[in-house]
């Protein structure tokens, strides 16, 4: 049945910068209309991976699908379709300073030529009412507050109806109260827009809380393929202290190969 096949699949999916391994023969099928979570600790590919499925990477090997259409290695030009039916919340928002949230949210809407202008106002008005910020149409990014360019940044999101969202750490850089609200949003969307969402994060709370199925990447690969619930009973000592937030012996011991070498008597760093 056409509904059992995976929005989004890698297959062998490899990538490296230079002589640092990020990606090594990555498997991976996203389920349509789930939140799927890929958590790991800074560093180690989670937002590599995520370029690799809207295109913005290419694989040194292996391949990437679109509803069974092969999209790794298509031009900039063939992508454009595709595109169309992703969403991208980027880790910093990625919001352009110079134009008003109501520019920021058409930008899109224009480079794929939807609608009118009116009909582009108008939604406009509905994605700002989906996150909360109907009314700030005219601020200008400076203006805002770290949690509503994210929301902002969301509503450009879904903007053209996409079939995917993908988040970028959209948690990073929020207190915990901000943090909490973008999760809700996440949670909110995917009932409203009957979407499918792929989260990369190393906030545990967020994964937990919007995710259907969580997995890690670590050295490459995923070591972990769980729900949440699932997390409490893996017994992989990696992924246990990711968890819960502890130093493992790897970084206890690089830690340790430091030395600190004290400062002459009387002197202070500058």
């Amino acid at each position: 049945m056409a509904n059992s096949q995976p929005i989004i699949r890698l297959s062998g999916v490899s990538k490296s910068f230079g002589q640092t391994e990020v990606l090594r023969e990555v498997d991976l099928e996203i389920t349509a209309g789930h939140t799927t979570v890929i958590i790991g600790p800074s560093g180690c590919g989670k937002s590599v991976l995520l370029k690799h499925m809207v295109g913005l990477l290419q694989p040194d090997a292996g391949d990437v699908f679109f509803r069974q259409r092969k999209i790794s290695g298509l031009s900039e030009r063939r992508m454009v379709p595709f595109r169309r039916r992703m969403g991208f919340l980027f880790q910093g928002g990625a919001l352009f300073d110079s134009m008003t949230v109501e520019e920021n949210i058409r930008f899109p809407l224009r480079e794929h030529s939807f609608g009118t202008d009116s009909m582009q106002k108008q939604r406009c008005r509905e994605v700002l009412a989906m996150v909360g910020l109907d009314g700030l149409q005219e601020r200008f990014p400076a203006g805002l507050s770290g949690g509503q360019k994210k929301r902002v940044a969301l509503a450009r999101a879904i903007a053209l109806h996409p079939q995917v969202i993908f988040y970028d750490e959209p948690t990073t850089g929020l207190d915990p109260i901000r943090a909490d609200l973008i999760n809700e949003l996440i949670l909110r969307l995917q009932k409203m827009l009957n979407n499918t969402a792929v989260v990369v994060t190393h906030d545990m709370a967020s994964a937990r809380k919007v995710g259907n199925r969580i997995l890690m990447l670590h050295e490459g690969k995923f070591i972990i393929d769980t729900t949440p619930d699932g997390l409490d009973r893996v017994s992989n000592e990696v992924v246990s202290s990711f968890i819960a937030g502890r130093a493992g012996p790897e970084e206890l011991a690089e830690l340790a190969n430091h030395r600190i070498t004290p400062l002459p008597k009387g002197e202070t760093h500058s």
